[in-house]
């Protein structure tokens, strides 16, 4: 199925729709993961599918199936995606679903993202945080500024600033930045991951402006790690030729 994907191969989509009742959950998980991609020809059939399975008693099948109704922008899952997120019994599932509905784009999403904030599993905080940046306003920031100060993830520390950034406030840009020059290189390869994402959705109005305080920023993580050289680089070209 994988080769399917690789190979945009859309026709095979509700085949592979049909494999998701499958008795192994390698097969189910797998399937789920590949219709992520291959669905967004048949979002209707292909969703109305993957919710079904959002009880699997499999943890793995649980997340892709979240991340593939993600994928796929698919409205209509969104509220079992939030009780997803509120109830979900495994760290990585409720992850999924922070991710998901911020990739599915809807703000009635918010609430559910904003109690997310306070999930005692820091990987759910990241996302949630990241996903409100991209669904919130600027009136979130004063909640936001709030969760800042009492984070203890300094990796989740580094997505609320990001998600700042994107509603508004500029004066984040500078603390991401003081965070990426101290980092080490788990953190540094978590904030480029995040500044990739800047460039790329719900592009903050002030980050050409900004460019040339994050490629100095970037320089500098570059040379203190040379694996993440490239992708340094590569949010460098993509800032000096207008994102």
């Amino acid at each position: 199925m994988i080769e399917l994907v690789d190979a945009e191969a859309y026709v095979a989509a509700l085949q592979i729709n049909k494999l998701l009742t499958a008795a192994d959950p390698a097969i189910r998980s797998t399937a789920a993961y590949a219709l992520g991609y291959m669905g967004i020809q048949e979002p209707e059939t292909i969703g109305s599918t993957l919710v079904n399975l959002l009880n699997d008693p499999e943890v793995i099948v649980r997340s892709e199936v979240v991340e593939a109704l993600g994928g796929l922008h698919y409205k209509r899952a969104i509220a079992r995606i939030q009780h997803t997120l509120r109830n979900d019994p495994e760290p990585l599932v409720r992850a999924s679903a922070a991710e998901a509905l911020g990739d599915i784009g809807d703000e009635q999403a918010l609430t559910a993202l904003e109690d997310a904030l306070k999930d005692a599993d820091e990987a759910v905080r990241a996302y949630a945080a990241n996903s409100i940046g991209l669904l919130g306003t600027a009136q979130l920031l004063p909640k936001l500024e709030v969760y800042l100060k009492s984070e203890p993830s300094v990796g989740v520390q580094a997505e609320l600033l990001g998600a700042m950034y994107r509603l508004g406030a500029v004066e984040a840009l500078s603390q991401l930045l003081n965070l990426l020059d101290n980092a080490d290189e788990d953190l540094a390869t978590c904030i480029l991951n995040l500044l990739t994402d800047l460039t790329e959705r719900k592009i903050p109005s002030t980050l050409i402006e900004n460019a040339s305080e994050i490629r100095q920023s970037l320089s500098a993580i570059a040379q203190r790690f040379p694996l993440l050289r490239y992708q340094a680089e590569e949010i460098g070209e993509q800032l000096a030729t207008g994102v």
